[in-house]
């Protein structure tokens, strides 16, 4: 789901965490699996969602996420929400998503879908150094009728230099209580499972 497709909601949500500055050459490469990884789990995760089955079991996949800081500034600078100071970065999680959270979502009138607790690992470049941050985060949505419409981060602890723990802080607070991101994020979301997950199981 981050960047249009498979991160799912949790490294969706993980990304406020990593926005960007100026244009250069990247400091972190994209690992040479990354990409095929991301597929992967986003078709497994899409069969689940276009066919409302299986219920049982989990979707497990572990994850990395490798941003430029070029295009991450971009990003924040569309959103005219965050100034990001920091250069490239990449994020990592272990995902388990239980299928039967997954097919409720999507098949009950009104449900509050809420993500076990997760870590996310990141690495962060800073001042031509690379900063280690680690959150721990249990992402909700609330569904009305298969269409996400309201989402919390959810943070609940961040490890790493303060500059960047308090900026996380803020954010997270700041999504869950006056919706920053909210628009962003629910829209990313619904076309996820409304136009992305079709294809992917088609392997288009």
């Amino acid at each position: 789901m981050a960047n249009g497709s498979s991160w799912s909601v949790l490294l969706m949500l993980a990304a406020f965490a990593t926005a960007a500055v100026p244009a250069g050459a990247m400091a972190l490469d994209v690992k040479k699996d990354e990409k095929d990884k991301l597929k992967a789990c986003e078709r497994r995760m899409c069969e689940t969602i276009v066919k409302k089955a299986p219920a049982t079991g989990e979707v497990g996949c572990a994850l990395t996420k490798t941003w430029a800081r070029k295009s991450l500034k971009e990003t924040s600078e569309e959103s005219k929400k965050v100034d990001w100071t920091f250069g490239d970065a990449r994020c990592s999680v272990d995902l388990k998503v239980s299928r039967a959270l997954i097919v409720t979502a999507l098949s009950a009138p009104t449900v509050k879908l809420e993500l076990p607790q997760h870590q996310v690992s990141c690495e962060i470049e800073r001042d031509k150094e690379i900063d280690r941050v680690h959150f721990m985060l249990g992402p909700k949505v609330r569904f009305e009728n298969g269409q996400a419409k309201q989402v919390w981060i959810n943070l609940k602890k961040v490890e790493g230099p303060a500059a960047i723990k308090a900026m996380a802080t803020t954010l997270a607070k700041l999504e869950d209580t006056v919706g920053l991101f909210q628009g962003s994020l629910t829209k990313a979301i619904n076309k996820f499972i409304a136009e992305q997950c079709p294809k992917a199981v088609k392997g288009e």
